[in-house]
């Protein structure tokens, strides 16, 4: 019991100071990697009850679900086959990552396809341990994209919009 205080504490002070100092991605990518580097101290590897981890899973689909608002009513047909195609092309490419990096050795089919996956890190993680893989290799691979992603787009938004004002 000791083992999980340790981790959920290390978890918790990584995710409030992650949030505190604006970390990119904060409160999930700053629990998750103090969480993590506690769980790497320990002599023994851990794993989260099951019914804990379905209670997280829970939480979270409330969490992202009270985002909702009316203007998806709107906006949701008009974007659907915009949405639709982005999916298809990005798991495309997914697809042909996970085949890659299978074929190299780094790691099985299984797991790279839901690392390389469009998805959110904790979602995608969740549901790649629940199948079966390893979730702790796909939330690094998100936590990559992400913080690649939180670095570049708002560089390529700035850059677009200046050169859009210079049209």
């Amino acid at each position: 019991m000791e083992k999980y205080l340790f981790v959920v504490a290390a978890g918790v002070a990584g995710g409030l100071a992650a949030a505190k100092a604006n970390v990119p991605g904060g409160a999930v990518v700053g629990a998750m990697l103090f969480s993590g580097v506690a769980a790497m101290t320990l002599s023994q590897p851990i794993t989260m009850p099951a019914p804990l981890g379905t209670a997280i899973q829970i939480i979270l689909g409330i969490t992202l679900g009270m985002t909702f608002d009316r203007s998806f009513l709107a906006l949701g047909p008009k974007a659907l086959p915009l949405a639709i195609l982005s999916t298809i092309i990005l798991l495309a490419v997914a697809v042909g990552m996970a085949f890659l990096a299978s074929k190299m050795g780094l790691v099985d089919f299984g797991t790279a396809l839901f690392g390389f996956s469009p998805g959110g890190m904790s979602g995608m993680a969740i549901l790649a341990q629940s199948e079966g893989q390893k979730g702790s290799i796909v939330a690094f691979f998100h936590t990559v994209r992400i913080f690649t992603l939180f670095l570049m787009v708002p560089i390529i938004v700035r850059i677009v919009l200046y050169l859009h004002r210079k049209i």
